[in-house]
């Protein structure tokens, strides 16, 4: 059931995620807009995780990981609840 619902969500994201993309960076940067940001955050983020899962088990409390990656969800929800509305804007030329 937790994977029913892990894919779920990565199913969601994954819908729309090419054109959030594409309406919020403009076309002659858009490869470099997408390809930098999204793989430095991947590795700062996803290889740090485990060093992370490790440090709290350490020092005794490892259920704080999940709050870790709970308030990196709340980060990030921040982040998409004050992205900008592109819908009337104008199309480029």
């Amino acid at each position: 059931m937790t994977r029913a619902v892990g894919m779920v969500v990565v199913g969601l994201w994954t819908s729309v995620s090419a054109a959030v993309n594409a309406e919020l960076i403009p076309g002659h940067v858009r490869a470099a807009g997408i390809g930098f940001p999204y793989p430095l955050t991947v590795a700062l983020f996803g290889g740090t995780a485990p060093y992370v899962g490790t440090l709290f088990t350490t020092l005794g409390n490892p259920g704080l990981f999940g709050w870790y990656v709970a308030a990196l969800c709340l980060v990030s929800l921040v982040v998409y609840v004050r992205m900008p509305e592109t819908a009337a804007r104008p199309l480029p030329e």
